[in-house]
C-alpha cells in the first residue's frame, strides 16, 4: 500500500509537472523562443523538473530559460550579421533544449527515483549554472568590441565561432554561474549556492569552449574561405569539412559543458558536507 501510494503521488506531480511545463515551453514557443519540437522537448525536460524538484528547482530552470531568451534580444541587429557562422538560429530547437537542459533533467529523474532530491541538486544546479554560463557568455560575449580568440591557440577566430573567448564573454559566464546560484537560493542569498554555482558555471563553460575548439565539426565554404558551423554556408554553397569530428556538433559539444558542469558542482559540494542548498 505504502508502494502504491507512492506511485500515486508521483504520478500526480507528474501530470501537475507536464502541466507547468507546457505552460512555460508554449509561452517560449508563442514568444518564437522555441521551435516546435523545441516546445515538445521543453516539455519533456521540464516535467520532471517540475514534478520531482519543487519550487526551487522550478525557478532555476524559468530563470534560465526566460533571462536567456531576453539576453538573446539584445543587440540583434549586430548578432545577425555573425548568424552566418553558427550552425543553428536563436529560435531553440529539440537538440538545443534536451544539449541545455538533459542533464538537469536527468538530476530531477535520479532526485525522483531515490527519493532524495537535496543529493541530486548540486547536479542540477551546476548542469543549469553551465548551461546559462554558456549562453551569456556567446550573448554577451557577441556584443565584445575585442576579437574573440581560440581559448586554445589563443589566436584571433571569427566571432560567433565556437571555441573563442572574450574577457566580456567570460565576465558574462561568471555572472550567469553567480546569477543560477542566486536563483537556487529562492531569495535567501546563501555564498554557499553563488559561488558553487559560479564555479561550475565557469566549468562548463569553458569546457565547452576547450571542446568547441578542438573536437567540434567546424567547415570551410569553398567559394569565399571563411569557416562556419553549417553544412551549408551562407551564400547557399556546401561546405566541406575543415576540422573536427563531423557527427560532434554545438549541441554535443553543450551537452559535454552541462555534464562537466553538473560533476563540478558534485565535487564541489562534497567538499562541504552539510552545507548544500
Amino acid at each position: 500500500m505504502v508502494r502504491v501510494g507512492r506511485t500515486g503521488g508521483l504520478l500526480g506531480r507528474a501530470v501537475l509537472g507536464a502541466g507547468a511545463a507546457g505552460a512555460v515551453a508554449v509561452a517560449g514557443w508563442w514568444r518564437g523562443a522555441l521551435t516546435a519540437d523545441g516546445t515538445a522537448a521543453a516539455v519533456a525536460v521540464g516535467t520532471p523538473v517540475f514534478a520531482v524538484g519543487g519550487g526551487r528547482w522550478a525557478a532555476v530552470l524559468v530563470g534560465f530559460f526566460t533571462l536567456s531568451s531576453a539576453l538573446s534580444q539584445v543587440g540583434r541587429e549586430r548578432k545577425a550579421a555573425m548568424a552566418a557562422v553558427a550552425s543553428k538560429g536563436s529560435r531553440r530547437d529539440a537538440g538545443q533544449v534536451l544539449a541545455n537542459g538533459g542533464v538537469a533533467a536527468g538530476a530531477a529523474v535520479v532526485a525522483g527515483i531515490t527519493g532524495k532530491p537535496e543529493a541530486a541538486f548540486p547536479a542540477f544546479l551546476g548542469a543549469m549554472a553551465a548551461a546559462t554560463s554558456d549562453t551569456w557568455a556567446t550573448e554577451i560575449g557577441l556584443l565584445s568590441r575585442r576579437p574573440p580568440r581560440s581559448i586554445v591557440t589563443w589566436r584571433q577566430v571569427r566571432p560567433g565561432l565556437s571555441g573563442g573567448v572574450t574577457p566580456l564573454g567570460l565576465a558574462a559566464a561568471a555572472a550567469g554561474g553567480a546569477t543560477i546560484g542566486l536563483i537556487g537560493s529562492l531569495g535567501r542569498p546563501r555564498r554557499e549556492l553563488v559561488a558553487l554555482g559560479t564555479l561550475a558555471g565557469l566549468a562548463g563553460s569553458l569546457a565547452d569552449s576547450v571542446a568547441g575548439a578542438t573536437v567540434q565539426g567546424v567547415y570551410r565554404c569553398p567559394r569565399c574561405g571563411e569557416e562556419t558551423e553549417r553544412r551549408v554556408h551562407s551564400c547557399g554553397t556546401p561546405t566541406i569539412p575543415a576540422r573536427g569530428v563531423a557527427w560532434i556538433d554545438n549541441d554535443v559539444v553543450n551537452l559535454i559543458g552541462a555534464a562537466v558542469g553538473a560533476i563540478t558542482a558534485l565535487v564541489l559540494a562534497r567538499r562541504r558536507p552539510g552545507r548544500r542548498g
